[in-house]
């Protein structure tokens, strides 16, 4: 049992860790500090996961509920706000050119600063629905919203988003 227990923790890793990486990395803005909580999020999913895996219902939820905490617990024992960013995710492929590269680059910068000055709620919306390409479904069981608000929701932080990209 401890095996298959293990197999399928391996499976759900292999499915969510870039995800989350990438949900942590744009609430942190720093690598090292991303692989680590990310780490973190998935110790302490293992932790319940190895113990309980027939009581979490739906595990990309539960997966995320313990990300958010986890970048809530960060920036409450540090008291750091995102401010800069000093690192870009590398999603250029390499036969675009230098300057297209410089390009996306600036834009990537552009709506990481913004996005870091909008609530953390909408933070989240965009990034489960954009990014993660989550669907309303999904961000509303991971939230525990209804779908409606989540749709609401989605539509006020690219509203809130948009506000700072064009400032």
């Amino acid at each position: 049992m401890t095996d298959e227990i293990q197999d399928n923790f391996s499976k759900i890793y292999d499915q969510y860790v870039a995800k989350i990486y990438r949900f942590i990395y744009l609430k942190v803005s720093s690598q090292e500090v991303a692989e680590d909580l990310s780490s973190e999020v998935f110790m302490k999913t293992w932790e319940t996961y190895r113990l309980e895996s027939t009581k979490i219902e739906n595990i990309q939820a539960y997966i995320y509920q313990i990300a958010r905490n986890v970048v809530a617990d960060h920036y409450r024992t540090r008291k750091i706000k995102i401010v800069s960013v000093e690192e870009t995710i590398d999603i250029v492929d390499s036969a675009d050119s230098l300057e297209d590269q410089a390009v996306l680059n600036l834009e990537m910068d552009r709506v990481q600063k913004a996005l870091a000055t909008i609530q953390d709620d909408y933070q989240n919306l965009i990034i489960w629905h954009y990014l993660d390409e989550l669907s309303v479904p999904e961000i509303a069981q991971i939230t525990g919203k209804t779908e409606e608000n989540v749709r609401v929701g989605i539509h006020r932080a690219l509203q809130a988003l948009k506000g700072k990209v064009e400032v």
